[in-house]
């Protein structure tokens, strides 16, 4: 049926898939954020809470996920990621209390997100790719950036028609009904399944000895110390990340701006991610992952304490397009780190583990500024304290032992 190599649709197809599966739980999520305190009367602790609700459930099912991926079909896996998730973002629509949002949000939506996201996607690649992973993985993940480009926009358009609550049913509805036949169709699990080979080459002995690479325990993922340095660095990210990101709208209407304006702020910042993602992507090519990852890491915090400075509409724009173009390379440096570390064949197994140890520090972040929020009245202590966390993430990649060979 596919007579070209079919490896780089299945690149665009994680693409689009990453766009959705990231944009409406958490990009999106800083849109609907006024409204929610508004509906539930609640501080912005409480609301910012929610994310990190998420993600703790996320980390909870992030090892299950990883063990699925790396045994059953990826396309029907994806598709029932969708089906799940399509349904939570519904049931959001029709919750009375700030618990019941919290609680589907925290354990439907999670669920749905975690089988159709990042994890799944970036193992079918590992399928499909080996040579140019690093380039595959770049470009799959730049979909995650692109979402907060496009899906915040939409979000604020449609809740000014309909409200916030048929917002989320319409994200819901369009889910299920669009992506189950996309990943029937689109989705192939391997290159072997169509009568293709990996990178679109012949088997050679050199890819077939390295496809056959020995299948690790999750003892002996845990006794490797790059493993744990990989968690600190990137668990260190995301906190940042969260703790500033996650509250750009209402900093944004703090600032005096109208919904429109803090909406194209919030989409700013996922367009730096998007550029970080092909910067650091051409990067690592030519320097070595570890300077590659200080740089991302100084970057984002130099971004992070600019967008404290700067009270004037372009130049916080400009301030969080750093921040955000720092925090881009993350991902697919964190993906690519990983695969390597592993290899393709222990990828979906050693990431699924560890999220859940990341995900006590990277939770954090949203919720402690909103706390120092409702305590203070403003953000400038936790955006202080976020970009300590970045340069503590700088610091751990002293320990980092990687090679300095180019990574893809």
């Amino acid at each position: 049926m596919f007579k070209s190599f079919h490896g780089w649709r299945i690149v665009a197809s994680s693409g689009l898939i990453n766009m959705f599966s990231v944009g409406i739980p958490f990009y999106a999520y800083s849109v609907f954020y006024i409204h929610l305190q508004n509906e539930f009367n609640a501080g912005r602790f409480l609301i910012s809470s929610t994310l990190s609700i998420m993600i703790i459930a996320a980390g909870v099912f992030a090892p299950i996920c990883g063990q699925l991926v790396d045994k059953f079909s990826l396309k029907n896996l994806l598709s029932i990621g969708a089906i799940i998730f399509g349904a939570g973002l519904i049931l959001l629509g029709f919750c009375q209390t700030y618990y019941q949002f919290l609680i589907v949000y925290g354990s439907i939506v999670a669920l749905g997100m975690t089988l159709f996201g990042n994890l799944a996607t970036s193992k079918l690649i590992s399928n499909w790719f080996k040579k140019k992973i690093g380039s595959a993985i770049g470009y799959a993940t730049l979909g995650i950036s692109l979402s907060g480009v496009f899906i915040p926009p939409i979000a604020v358009y449609l809740i000014g028609l309909y409200g916030w609550r048929v917002t989320y049913i319409i994200f819901g509805v369009f889910l299920i009904i669009f992506f189950i036949p996309f990943c029937r169709y689109l989705i192939v699990n391997k290159p072997s399944d169509i009568d293709q080979n990996i990178d679109n080459e012949q088997l050679t002995e050199e890819i077939d000895n390295s496809i056959a690479e020995k299948m690790m325990n999750i003892v002996d993922i845990l006794k490797v110390p790059t493993f744990w340095i990989l968690i600190l660095i990137f668990s260190l990210q995301f906190c940042a990340n969260l703790g500033v990101y996650s509250h750009i709208f209402p900093y944004a209407t703090d600032l005096g701006f109208n919904a429109n304006k803090a909406g194209i702020a919030v989409s700013v910042g996922a367009l730096g991610a998007a550029s970080g993602k092909i910067v650091f992507g051409k990067l690592i090519d030519m320097i070595s992952a570890k300077k590659t990852l200080w740089v991302s890491v100084l970057i984002q915090g130099l971004g992070i304490i600019m967008v404290s400075l700067f009270s004037n509409y372009y130049p916080l724009l400009i301030s969080i397009f750093i921040m955000s173009l720092g925090l881009g390379g993350s991902l697919p440096l964190m993906n690519i780190l990983f695969s390597k570390t592993f290899s393709p064949i222990n990828f979906g197994k050693a990431l699924g583990i560890a999220v859940p140890f990341m995900v006590p520090i990277q939770v954090i972040g949203g919720p402690l500024s909103g706390w120092l929020y409702d305590i203070n009245g403003n953000y400038d202590l936790a955006f202080y304290l976020n970009t300590a966390v970045c340069f503590l993430a700088f610091i751990f990649v002293f320990f980092l032992n990687i090679p300095d060979n180019k990574q893809s």
